[in-house]
């Protein structure tokens, strides 16, 4: 009697298809739009804290912004790597003064928060470390539940200052002695405030006024407006900060001394051309016409593509840019300038098109969304205009 066997066939995994997907899950349903005032605890978000003699010198020898002891209001940087590419992008609170160096450090030598992307804590703590060498500063992160990070912005409040306000203000102490920082990324995009996660927020003068409306709604502005954040938008040591926008979210000062890949940055900036840049865009029926501006529609039935996918020119060959991420009908996406938008860069004749029709596209699926890059107001005015290059007979 033969007995039956219970293991199950072999099956070779290299000779199953594979399959591709390109375009994910539709969220259902899409959150709201975003309120005109609102706060949103950023929970994406961590902080590590440098306190000591030789936190400013050593700050300001590995982050593109400029820092030095007498600095008190907060800015946004980025660290990169010798080779002058992202690797975090960050923003960065003094201390001294507030209610929390009070409680922690309990000395008057200089102090900061470092905030980043949650996922990418551990390889900052490292590349801290890792040039630390003999300073002396003490170095951790924050204990979950220690300090939040909200954002918050109010609708009286339209604009931002380019760039921060001057340190000598002390501007980034509120009232209560809580730490707060402006967002001089893009317009509008309000402040950042450091709070004490026990307590509620109707007790802080820094939140009247205001409710929380959730993380979607802070993602949905960032996307309208064009800036991107954290790993997933900014991948750690694949661009350039000029192809995030640092150089134009007040990220990067171009008139400090030597930091870790200042070379490639300074040369980029004063004799390169910057063809690439993240971009807001907005997806739609490929069947319809493009929109002629930007809203979020949170009744729209697109389906959000994968991360990477590439943009396409219907009917062309060329590769004008590659998705990045994004919320219903809005999104973000790697651009080229004269490709996608009428922007000139170069002293070269623009490539771009009116009539051009930009697509994201399925291998498996015929169907295709429409894309439509837009250059905000903010940002136009603030990327430079190619040089004419005058020729000597």
């Amino acid at each position: 009697m033969a007995v039956a066997s219970s293991r199950q066939p072999f099956v070779c995994l290299r000779r199953l298809p594979k399959t591709r997907r390109t375009y994910s899950t539709t969220q259902t349903p899409l959150p709201p739009t975003p309120p005109a005032s609102g706060a949103a605890k950023l929970t994406t978000r961590r902080l590590i804290s440098l306190h000591g003699p030789d936190a400013p010198k050593f700050l300001q020898g590995i982050i593109t912004n400029n820092l030095s002891t007498a600095t008190r209001s907060g800015f946004f940087a980025a660290f990169l790597t010798a080779q002058g590419k992202v690797l975090h992008d960050v923003f960065v609170y003094p201390t001294l003064g507030s209610g929390f160096h009070d409680l922690h450090n309990k000395t008057e030598d200089p102090g900061f928060l470092v905030e980043v992307d949650e996922k990418e804590t551990g390889n900052l703590l490292k590349h801290l470390k890792r040039h630390k060498l003999r300073s002396k500063f003490a170095l951790r992160v924050l204990e979950e539940g220690e300090l939040d990070i909200w954002s918050v912005w109010r609708e009286q409040e339209k604009w931002t200052p380019h760039p921060a306000l001057p340190s000598s203000q002390g501007a980034n102490i509120d009232t209560q002695g809580n730490i707060t920082l402006i967002d001089t990324r893009a317009t509008g995009l309000g402040q950042r405030i450091l709070l004490p996660s026990t307590s509620a927020l109707d007790t802080f003068s820094s939140m009247q006024g205001v409710q929380d409306v959730g993380l979607a709604a802070y993602t949905i502005r960032r996307y309208l407006r064009g800036v991107p954040e954290g790993q997933d938008e900014i991948p750690r040591d694949d661009v350039l900060p000029m192809n995030t926008n640092f150089d134009i979210m007040s990220g990067i000062d171009f008139k400090k001394g030597c930091y870790v890949g200042q070379e490639l940055t300074i040369r980029t900036h004063h004799t390169g051309v910057v063809r690439r840049r993240v971009l807001p865009v907005a997806l739609f029926d490929s069947a319809s016409s493009p929109p002629e501006k930007i809203v979020y529609d949170a009744s729209t039935k697109v389906a959000v593509p994968e991360r990477n996918t590439e943009i396409k020119i219907e009917g062309k060959r060329g590769k004008p840019g590659k998705w990045i991420n994004g919320v219903g009908n809005v999104g973000l996406a790697m651009c080229r300038l004269e490709l996608m938008t009428d922007l000139q860069v170069t002293g070269e004749p623009s490539t771009f098109s009116a009539e051009d029709r930009f697509i994201v596209k399925s291998e498996q699926d015929a169907k295709a969304l429409g894309v439509k890059a837009f250059v905000p107001d903010w940002m136009k005015s603030k990327i430079r205009a190619p040089k004419l290059q005058r020729r000597v007979e």
